[in-house]
């Protein structure tokens, strides 16, 4: 937090007033600093300085309010901010004081000024950070931030000037502007919302005048909570991203209006399902909702929100529901992440002390996971849950032709890159500059083009942007393959300054990204399996002798964070879709049809991570199914650990017709590899089994999958994998931490222990039995024949209990084992008189042989039945099919 902070911090000085206080670096050369300090206007010069900086540089004022007390300055921005990138704009929405986040400002009090030597006359304004929480009431009536100040505070109030104008951060957002300090409470600085400075006349223009980018709030302290729009970078991941809102929403404007109705009913708490193909704009679509309802004209209260993160830094949900603003949240690819959404509704479906909250849930169809999740919410009374609005691909043609989104692409992102350049991005390789009327060489014709999503409209006409720009690129055949070399030249750019000069392969590179892409990370653990794996199937089949170097992995995953950073708490992000499904037909293409197939089974790889590329590959095949094959054959070569969680991810994350074929795929693979002479023909009966359960039940009826296959996967990302399940493993149901393991033994070991098993059933059925032929007892000597129902259903009842679960208290575990070997003993104990001589005496034998026997019984049990174990704490990550 300090560190955004800090680098933001800027002197503010104006000589001919005397004047001087403290400025915030909004983007390079652009400063916003407190009025009363800049003091513009009277023939007065105004100067700003960065901290890495020795001169002043002259600033001129492009926005001001006396009202509001603030002004934007404007400064030559190679002198003053150099490479700063535009800042993220936020405000506080929740009142939660467990979470309540760490704020903090950077500036130039008067108490910090010190002589520049021991023996100088000359003084220096060092910087100074003041670190605090804000308490969201706490002067709400005066349209103020109240930061309570942690630490030592001067003794008087005069020896905080400087420190105004200085900009106040919170999770690396900027929220506010220092405006005075509160002489009733020492520990109190009074500090200006960025909502009033947006809300006010011309601020906002003035701002994306000079930045090209239009300022929006965030919800600052839910950041940890949030999916946040990538920082702005020179490449098509960014420029397609629809939270980067280069180009404009086009159409949809009736179902915005709809959502947007939805969102302001009565209700405190509902759910609702967006649903379209992908690249129909259904992310963008959100965008635009939450621009509307944050930007509510008037005196209405405002809403905020944002996308939920899939990787939240914390999973306390409850925050949410103590929001002074409405919130909207929407969640991508919702199919995906069912477990996440349970727990987000648990927690607001609870105590709920705050404003409205409404989840959007983005997905590509709702036929298979809607139905049951709106009946799991409703069991949990949350909201109303009935509204499902579609996104076709006309929806964004409303009134608009492919020739006019087409146009105004161009224009749009022509101008976006320009900015981008502008601000450092990017380098001097370009013969051409960027212009909006680009010549039409992948757009052509697009005027009589079939109607078809937005995306691809959008494709073209960044595809004639670049190429224009870049001749190279107007060699490509493809407008896609032109938005990859800009692409690959992005991330060479990152790879030449990290890595040493000249050991930058491209090719690597490439299969590095697609493995960043399938596989994701929440860790750095799991960011260095991915690059252990990628690197691994990169060099397949050359004969490595040695592992790869650890420093020069270190290095690839430094290349991979920087080129995608994380937007929400994981530890990178990923390209985006669709260049990344195109990046990776084109590796799987250049390995042979091999890569997706040894990557899945690379031992790096932990269970989450194998879990997501599963879901990322049937995701992506649904636009290129020739991706399915590679994971079908992995799944076929290593069923025991991949086949529950490929049927787990089609049944839960596609709709009926691509999880038939994907079900179809799996068993032709499974066929054909249990073909093999190696193969264990318990492993693959298993497996054709579990196939067909599943290809019935998705005929039949969906909401039985669950029993089947198990939960969506919740593992953790970091847990290390552990051995395998032997095959005939069952789920538990949803709502269960148990599953059903057998051990892995061989046929032998099998035989021998079930047969000693049964031969003790025997024994203990012979036993009472013997002593009811020879003994008598008069007339009831009948009873004695109770003893070998009873003993024998004693003996099956242990080997059930002990053998189907783990062992309870000691008590238990002792008491029930030696009660039953003990009554069998003594019904033995009535052959005394026809016993042997020669043999040991029965109170020594019978025990003994009822032991051993018991035992055997009870691990024969285990191995036919299985073995409930507790996933909490000693069952393996691969123990669970779900």
């Amino acid at each position: 937090m300090a560190g955004g902070a800090v680098l933001r911090t800027v002197e503010v000085s104006n000589q001919h007033k005397q004047s001087y206080g403290t400025g915030c670096l909004i983007a390079p050369g652009l400063v916003l600093t407190a009025h009363h300090v800049a003091l513009p206007g009277g023939g007065g010069v105004v100067a700003v300085r960065d901290t890495a900086s020795v001169d002043f540089t002259e600033a001129v004022v492009v926005w001001e309010s006396t009202e509001l007390d603030a002004v934007l300055l404007k400064a030559d921005r190679v002198l003053v901010g150099a490479g700063m990138g535009v800042v993220r704009w936020g405000e506080l929405v929740c009142d939660y004081p467990g979470r309540r986040p760490m704020c903090s400002m950077t500036g130039f009090p008067k108490a910090m000024r010190r002589r520049a030597s021991a023996r100088s006359e000359q003084y220096v304004d060092d910087l100074k950070t003041v670190e605090g929480t804000i308490a969201p009431h706490t002067g709400s009536r005066s349209k103020l931030y109240a930061l309570e100040v942690d630490g030592a505070v001067p003794t008087e109030v005069k020896n905080w000037q400087g420190l105004s104008g200085a900009g106040l951060f919170c999770n690396g957002v900027l929220i506010g502007l220092a405006r005075l300090v509160d002489r009733q409470w020492d520990r109190s600085l009074m500090v200006l919302p960025l909502s009033h400075l947006l809300a006010a006349d011309g601020f906002i223009h003035a701002v994306a005048t000079h930045t090209g980018m239009t300022p929006h709030l965030q919800p600052a302290d839910l950041r940890p909570l949030m999916d946040n729009a990538p920082d702005p970078t020179l490449s098509s991941t960014y420029l397609l991203d629809p939270r980067s809102q280069v180009t404009d929403l086009t159409g949809v404007s009736e179902l915005v209006q709809r959502i947007e109705q939805w969102c302001k009913s009565t209700d405190r708490v509902d759910v609702a399902a967006v649903t379209g193909l992908g690249g129909t704009g259904k992310s963008r679509l959100l965008t635009e909702v939450l621009h509307r309802l944050t930007t509510i004209p008037g005196n209405q209260r405002p809403w905020s929100g944002g996308f939920l993160a899939e990787n939240p830094s914390h999973t306390d949900y409850q925050v949410l529901a103590t929001a002074s603003y409405p919130l909207l949240l929407a969640v991508d690819l919702a199919e995906t992440r069912l477990p996440q959404i349970r727990d987000l509704m648990a927690a607001l479906a609870g105590s709920h002390d705050g404003a409205a909250v409404r989840v959007l849930l983005l997905a590509r169809g709702h036929d298979t996971w809607w139905p049951a999740l709106r009946r799991h919410l409703h069991t949990r009374n949350v909201g109303p849950v009935g509204q499902a609005f579609t996104l076709t691909p006309d929806d964004a043609l409303d009134g608009h032709s492919p020739e006019d989104i087409y146009v105004e692409a161009k224009a749009a992102f022509a101008r976006r890159i320009r900015l981008l350049q502008q601000a450092g991005h990017g380098d001097d390789t370009w013969p051409d500059s960027v212009v909006a009327d680009a010549p039409r060489l992948y757009g052509a014709g697009i005027e009589h083009a079939a109607r078809q999503p937005v995306i691809y409209h959008h494709i073209a006409a960044l595809a004639d942007v670049l190429a224009h720009a870049n001749p190279e690129f107007a060699l490509k055949d493809h407008p896609m393959e032109v938005l990859l070399a800009n692409e690959v030249e992005y991330v060479r750019r990152v790879a030449e300054a990290r890595l040493p000069d000249g050991t930058v392969d491209d090719k690597l590179i490439r299969t590095l990204v697609t493995a960043q892409f399938l596989a994701g990370a929440r860790t750095s653990r799991d960011g260095r399996a991915a690059v252990r794996a990628g690197f691994d199937v990169h060099h397949r089949g050359y004969g490595i002798t040695a592992p790869p170097d650890a420093r020069q992995l270190a290095a690839l995953d430094d290349v991979l964070t920087a080129a995608y950073p994380a937007t929400d708490g994981a530890h990178w992000g990923a390209v985006g879709e669709p260049l990344a499904a195109a990046w990776l037909a084109e590796v799987e293409t250049d390995s042979g049809e091999e890569f997706i197939e040894a990557f899945l089974q690379h031992d790096s790889l932990g269970t989450g991570q194998r879990h997501q590329t599963l879901s990322t590959v049937a995701r992506t095949a649904q636009d290129q199914p020739g991706l399915a094959a590679g994971a079908h054959r992995a799944v076929a070569a290593d069923p025991e650990r991949l086949l529950p969680l490929a049927a787990q991810t089609v049944t839960a994350e596609l709709g009926t017709d691509h999880a038939r074929q994907w079900l179809a795929g799996l068993e032709h693979a499974v066929t054909d590899r249990a073909a093999d002479p190696d193969a264990d023909p318990d492993t693959y009966q298993w497996a054709s089994s579990l196939i067909s359960e599943v290809q019935e039940q998705t005929a039949a009826d969906r909401d039985d999958l669950e029993e089947l296959i198990g939960a969506p996967l919740a593992q953790e990302a970091d847990t290390p994998e552990q051995p395998n399940p032997e095959p005939g493993s069952v789920a538990p149901s949803a709502d269960s931490h148990l599953v059903l393991v057998k051990p892995q033994v061989g046929w032998l070991t099998r035989t021998v222990v079930t047969f000693l098993g049964l031969c003790h059933l025997a024994l203990v059925a012979a036993v009472p039995s013997a002593v009811a032929l020879s003994t008598s007892i008069g007339n009831d000597g009948w009873v004695l024949w109770y003893f070998v129902p009873l003993n024998v259903f004693m003996h099956l009842t242990v080997a059930s209990v002990f053998g189907s679960r783990q062992l309870g208290t000691v008590l238990f575990a002792w008491i029930m084992p030696l009660f039953t070997i003990g009554l069998t003993t003594s019904s033995g104990m009535m052959l005394n008189q026809h016993w042997p001589a020669d043999w040991p005496p029965p109170w020594l034998l019978l025990p003994t042989l009822f032991a051993f026997g018991l035992t055997a019984l009870t691990f024969a049990w285990r191995i036919s039945f299985g073995q409930l174990q507790d996933t909490r704490r000693s069952a393996a990550p691969e123990d669970l099919p779900g």
